[in-house]
């Protein structure tokens, strides 16, 4: 029995000293006011733990931008140097902190660059000029006519055609398990800034979020969960194999045939041969320009129903949508070169029945690399492969289709999440605003907005390189005009600086602003001699007294590139006039206008990364041909560093690593994570049907990705993986059966030898 109070008083003042009891007076109060303070600050944990404490370290932005390097856990940004004995094999990457949860944002967790958005709601997602507008018929020619589109229907007229999206930017979710009360809490977490490039700098909007079902539910009805976008009912199907996509084209272009110049552009060496001149002013305004765009294929490619979606949201929105400023082609490899698809109808129209879904047979053109040694004689057989001379069929069709402009050549491994005509034309635009002046050192290097500031501040980094060489010296450091190989004369072909600027100190950044870009890239073009790059030796009929250096040369990873129609027949005449210059792909269109003195653009799009990198260090990884001693035995290296080029770049074999965990480049999964939870898949607790429930619908900013090969649809998968699970039950089912029945015979047979049946 307990001692009340009273008796517990009592026997302390009978037993103990007035100072004793004091004493334990003062405890007793002093431990009563530290465990209300310990309960008071366990509770108040829990809400701050709650908010902001994830299952690992987290800083916010401004911290995060000072924190961080490879070998350690986190330094001063102004302190980080790269570690002793650094290895560029090594990828020091691994040390930093990775951002998965950031990468989790939903249509339900929206933000402005002011606020959170409540409720946000769908809408039309309009990427096109405003064609009706008095600036924009008093600026281009003739009259913009809406095309019809897929479904029979004009496409002003057709919501069903329409791209959806939602205003503002993904913020992630992190879930918090919350121990001391036993539940989660979720903390917001900002959608991650690009290390390399800024497409906003070249003029994409990065204020909307596209869900798969509003970003391509007009091209295909079969994606995964419900339909969150659209107010009014899903798009009606359409019966695809009835759709001729260049039947829509032709008819559309027709339609609009007085806004564009629809004669076939002359060859370069031609007799009637001018630089072109798309902007030239006619009394009604200026023709606006035309390209076309080529998906390149081959016999026994495999169109998915994401394929299929992509080819159909391409023409839908860069052809139909504009009124025919673009075209676009299939161009398939047939691989059985013996197949005689020249010189038989027949068997050309086979194998383009059997190669190509119906929708897109009238858009397509076949060709094998049998037809190179006619076309292209001097290209040393072995080099006529698909892999080394990619660009033989493209400058094939260019001869064939001569009335464009530019030539998109279009990777089928390459998604963009927002809107493909919003795509091409920034990317016009921008590269078109680009002086030549320090345009090829600009090229050379990665766009590090942390490190570099804005795009201007960039280009004056990259020029006060320069500033502190001898006047006399300095003319000789940057690349202005044709840069042909020695021994090689300028020619006819090649664009030779204004009489004005002979040399760079002459002009102030207006030779080429508002110049067409015979090239673009999107990724740097770096002097490949310099590096591991493992094709640099890939040049092939040039002068053997170029050597160790061989020609100049720059090159580009991943050749999804726009080239002008100058370009693409002067690389035609390089193969076939004597002695038949040639390189591998990744470098035969940019030395070419190296050579030539073309207009040459690297636009620097958002290039994300699934961990943080310190801006520093980012610069320093990627562009770390500047930060290499300077090795002047090769006559065509930078005098004052190469950029992304270098014995150390990261272009380099066993130095690529670096792009693994990126959205852009030909060794990486983190582009194939984002657009599987953009699919609807459930790619490590994010996406998928639970966590979309949850959450809300998988949204992206707009983003180029590669690469994204034979992706399926969630419900197509697990449909194929149902079947072969039911198709190996089947196997092991009859397997079973034919053991149980070969048993039974053996045992009959075991009987009738040891237990023979006795005579009645």
């Amino acid at each position: 029995m307990r001692l009340s109070d009273v008796d517990e008083i009592s026997m302390m003042n009978a037993f103990m000293s007035p100072q004793l009891r004091d004493r334990l007076r003062s405890w007793a109060y002093a431990k009563k006011r530290i465990l209300t303070i310990i309960t008071i600050f366990t509770l108040f944990s829990c809400v701050l733990f709650a908010r902001h404490a994830p299952r690992r370290l987290r800083f916010s932005h401004t911290e995060i931008e000072d924190l961080g390097r490879p070998g350690a856990i986190f330094a001063p940004e102004d302190e980080w140097r790269p570690p002793p004995n650094w290895d560029p094999v090594y990828p020091v990457w691994t040390n930093f902190t990775r951002l998965e949860d950031e990468f989790s944002g939903s249509i339900r967790n929206l933000i402005t660059t002011s606020n959170k958005i409540k409720n946000p709601e769908a809408q039309q997602y309009n990427a096109y000029p405003h064609y009706e507008s008095k600036e924009y018929r008093r600026r281009y020619q003739g009259s913009y006519i809406p095309c019809i589109g897929p479904r029979g229907t004009r496409l002003n007229e057709s919501m069903e055609d329409v791209v959806f999206g939602y205003n503002g930017i993904p913020i992630g979710l992190h879930a918090t398990s919350i121990w001391c009360l036993d539940t989660l809490a979720h903390q917001s977490l900002d959608f991650p800034d690009a290390p390399l490039g800024s497409s906003k700098a070249i003029g994409l909007d990065q204020s909307v979020c596209f869900e798969r079902h509003g970003r391509y539910g007009a091209y295909g009805s079969n994606l995964s969960g419900p339909h969150p976008t659209r107010t009014t009912s899903s798009p009606s199907d359409v019966s695809w194999e009835k759709v001729n996509w260049a039947s829509l084209q032709l008819r559309c272009v027709e339609e609009n045939a007085d806004r564009f110049n629809m004669l076939p552009r002359a060859m370069p060496g031609d007799a009637q041969y001018e630089k072109l001149a798309p902007d030239s002013h006619r009394p009604d305004g200026i023709a606006r320009t035309r390209s076309a765009v080529v998906f390149r294929t081959y016999d026994g490619f495999k169109y998915t129903s994401d394929m299929l979606r992509v080819m159909r949201s391409v023409i839908t929105e860069l052809s139909l949508g504009s009124g025919g400023e673009y075209e676009v082609f299939l161009l398939v490899q047939v691989k059985d070169i013996t197949l005689p698809i020249f010189d038989n109808e027949t068997v050309y129209y086979q194998v383009l029945q059997e190669s190509v879904p119906r929708e897109f047979w009238n858009m397509t053109v076949l060709w094998n690399t049998a037809l190179w040694g006619q076309l292209y004689p001097k290209v040393p057989e072995f080099a006529r492969d698909v892999h080394t001379s990619q660009w033989l069929p493209v400058q094939y069709l260019a001869q064939q289709h001569p009335n464009f402009d530019h030539y998109w050549n279009w990777e089928m491994d390459v998604r963009y999440t927002g809107h493909y005509y919003e795509l091409l034309e920034s990317l016009d635009a921008w590269t078109k605003a680009q002086p030549r002046k320090g345009l090829w050192e600009r090229n050379a290097r990665f766009y590090v907005p942390k490190f570099h500031g804005d795009y201007s501040e960039f280009t004056d980094f990259i020029q006060a390189r320069y500033q502190d060489e001898p006047p006399e010296r300095r003319e000789d450091l940057s690349i202005w005009g044709p840069h042909p190989p020695a021994g090689q004369p300028i020619t006819p072909l090649d664009d030779l600086p204004p009489l004005e600027a002979p040399t760079p100190s002459y002009d102030n950044f207006t030779w080429g602003v508002g110049e067409e870009a015979d090239l673009i890239t999107l990724l740097p073009m770096f002097n490949s001699d310099t590096t591991h790059y493992v094709l640099r030796g890939g040049y092939f009929n040039y002068p053997t007294d170029l050597l160790p250096a061989g020609p100049p040369r720059r090159a580009t990873i991943i050749t999804f590139y726009r080239l002008s129609h100058r370009l693409l027949s002067t690389m035609h005449l390089e193969n076939t006039r004597s002695p038949g210059h040639h390189m591998s792909s990744e470098q035969w269109p940019q030395s070419v206008a190296l050579h030539h003195g073309f207009k040459a653009v690297y636009a620097p799009h958002s290039v994300y990364m699934d961990r943080y990198w310190p801006a520093k260090a980012t610069n320093f990884i990627f562009n770390n041909g500047d930060a290499q001693p300077v090795i002047r035995a090769f006559k065509d290296m930078a005098p004052l560093g190469e950029g992304s080029g270098g014995w150390e770049s990261v272009f380099g074999m066993d130095r690529e690593h670096s792009f693994k965990i990126s959205t852009w480049y030909y060794r990486t999964f983190f582009a194939t994570r984002l657009y599987k939870r953009l699919l609807g898949y459930d790619v490590d607790g994010i996406g998928g049907e639970t966590w979309e429930k949850e959450h809300g619908t998988f949204c992206l900013p707009p983003m180029m990705l590669h690469q994204i090969k034979d992706m399926e649809d969630p419900s197509t998968e697990t449909a194929q993986i149902v079947a072969e699970t039911e198709a190996q039950a089947n196997e092991e089912a009859l397997q079973k059966e034919k053991a149980e029945s070969e048993n039974a015979a053996l045992v009959a047979v075991h009987n009738a030898i040891h237990n023979p049946i006795q005579p009645q």
